[in-house]
């Protein structure tokens, strides 16, 4: 289990540090980069390193870690991978297992994932296949990646139209959240990030109820309700609100290290997010595109009795405060979208295990099996609507 309780008071530019019984490493805070070296040298990384990234954004950080790690005489090889979802690609992965073979790494070797949730994935599935496992260390850079993407172990690349169709677990032996890193975000990619933030505050008493995790003395809910507009990087309670989604994610992980019961909750909005993705070709972001599947289950959670329509209005204001769209881009069929949905993992015969919301906002359920054909009538009605928070 976790080595330290969590809580959140959405406190000021917070530093903080924890380790999970499955050896992960986790540090988070201002400058949290330069303490590389030294975790690299505590968890045994090996003699070499390959550092993945997707553009030279980060060319200061990265020529820190070089020279950092060659003072200490660490061989530190660059690969720059594709932008975007495009590095999540079967052709890009055998050029990352070319380029180790090449360097004739070890199991003793590491990978430094260094980017957004895209590199995280195909990265830590590339350390947990070559050889059959080597040292994985993942620096997220964007909000997403932070507060989700790169927490919990999972890996994945995309197949044909869906997304993360091939995948698997690799748990990182440590992962270092810079906060600075944020403020080279374009805003998009910033906002994006939020709905994750979000989707948290839908789940935060789901969680503290199943697991370690403490609820502080305002919920991330209430704490989001009050800010969302004004939330940007260099906002004071950033730093605080990562933190608690990061532990929020890690009690979940410690829990249900593989996705058998509670992990599930996290897939809120993800069933037609990935849909959403995969249909529009990625025009809409991650986040874009996890905001409007919350929406589509806070609306199937009513038209189920779940949820009243206060707490849906209550919700999708938060959405669409935080900058994020509720409602599908028009010129999306809902055919090809219920095509894409029934290629998700979570399918079973005919029928998606969804997360929907229950009784309160915060509270999800994340067991119950729903119909194709009760998927197919909401999303038809949810897609003629121009708006669902009017």
């Amino acid at each position: 289990m976790i080595k330290h309780k969590a809580h959140h008071s959405g406190s000021l530019n917070l530093n903080w540090q924890s380790t999970l019984s499955i050896g992960t490493r986790v540090v988070v805070g201002i400058d949290a980069i330069t303490k590389l070296t030294d975790i690299l040298m505590q968890i045994d990384a090996g003699k070499n390193i390959l550092l993945l990234h997707q553009s030279k954004l980060f060319a200061e950080q990265i020529d820190h870690i070089r020279n950092s790690l060659h003072a200490k005489d660490v061989s530190l090889h660059n690969l720059e991978i594709s932008d975007g979802e495009e590095c999540k690609s079967v052709n890009e992965l055998i050029k990352i297992w070319g380029v180790l073979y090449e360097l004739k790494f070890s199991r003793q070797d590491t990978i430094i994932a260094f980017g957004g949730g895209t590199v995280s994935d195909i990265g830590g599935f590339a350390a947990s296949t070559y050889l059959r496992g080597i040292n994985l260390v993942v620096i997220p850079t964007t909000l997403l990646a932070q507060v989700d993407a790169a927490i919990g172990g999972k890996t994945g690349i995309n197949f044909n139209s869906g997304k993360n169709l091939i995948g698997n677990y690799c748990f990182a032996k440590a992962i270092i959240v810079d906060t600075n890193t944020l403020a080279c975000l374009p805003k998009k990619q910033f906002v994006s990030g939020l709905a994750e933030i979000i989707k948290y505050s839908f789940l935060e008493k789901t969680i503290a109820s199943e697991t370690e995790y403490l609820q502080g003395p305002r919920s991330l809910l209430s704490i989001l309700l009050d800010n969302a507009p004004d939330l940007s990087w260099d906002n004071e309670l950033l730093s605080g609100i990562i933190i608690a989604c990061i532990k929020m994610k890690l009690a979940i992980v410690a829990t249900d290290p593989q996705e058998k019961a509670l992990r599930r909750c996290l897939n809120l909005g993800h069933t037609l997010g990935h849909a959403l993705e995969s249909v529009s070709k990625f025009d809409l972001s991650h986040g874009e595109a996890v905001a409007i599947g919350m929406a589509f289950a806070f609306q199937m959670a009513v038209l189920r009795g779940q949820i009243g329509e206060a707490d849906k209005h209550r919700a999708l204001g938060l959405i669409e405060a935080a900058g994020l769209p509720t409602t599908i881009p028009k010129g999306l069929k809902v055919e090809a979208l219920l095509d894409s949905m029934f290629l998700d993992k979570k399918r079973e015969g005919e029928g998606i295990k969804m997360v929907l919301p229950r009784n309160d906002l915060g509270i999800v359920e994340y067991k119950e099996l729903i119909k194709k054909s009760d998927i197919e009538i909401t999303l038809a009605k949810f897609n003629r609507q121009e708006s669902l928070n009017p």
